[in-house]
Formats: structure tokens, sequence, C-alpha cells
């Protein structure tokens, strides 16, 4: 288990430096040229698939058993609900 948490963990890392990456090329005062602006979407696309990973990552630990850090992150996601979303989630 503790070998998929540091999987976990290092993937959220990736996707922390890449969105860091997307942020300074945004807001560089050298704009946007064709180059960068590819560079932006390469990023993008690997974000995607490392969000995919992530997903399958986290939903494998709740197949298997979760950790309790699993547990408490499900549980702050849930409290972040909107009262129409949660209506919505139980079909009322």
């Amino acid at each position: 288990m503790q070998a998929r948490a540091d999987e976990i963990m290092a993937v959220r890392q990736e996707i922390f430096q890449l969105l860091h990456k997307q942020m300074e090329a945004l807001d560089s005062p050298l704009g946007l040229t064709d180059a960068r602006l590819s560079e932006c979407y390469e990023r993008q696309g690997r974000v995607q698939e490392l969000r995919e990973k992530l997903q399958a990552l986290t939903n494998f630990g709740f197949e298997v058993g979760s950790t309790r850090d699993e547990e408490a992150e499900t549980e702050s996601c849930a409290a972040q609900l909107t009262p129409a979303a949660a209506d919505h989630a139980a079909n009322v």
C-alpha cells in the first residue's frame, strides 16, 4: 500500500509541476508564440494522462481497501458537495 501511496503522490507532484509551468507560460511577458502554445498543449495532454492515471490508482485503492488518507480525502471531497449536487447524487 505504501508503494501505491508514493506513486499517487508522485503523479500529483508531476501534475502540480506541469500546471505551474502552464501558469508561467501564460503569465510570461514574452507572450505566447506558436512554439510556447504548442508546449502548453503538450503539457495539457500530459496533465490529462496523469489525471486518468491518478483516477485509476485511487479507484484501485477503493476496490482493494482504502487507506486512512484516502478515506479522509474522500470525506473532505464529499463535504464540499453543494446541496444541489448531493440531491442529484441521491436522485432526489
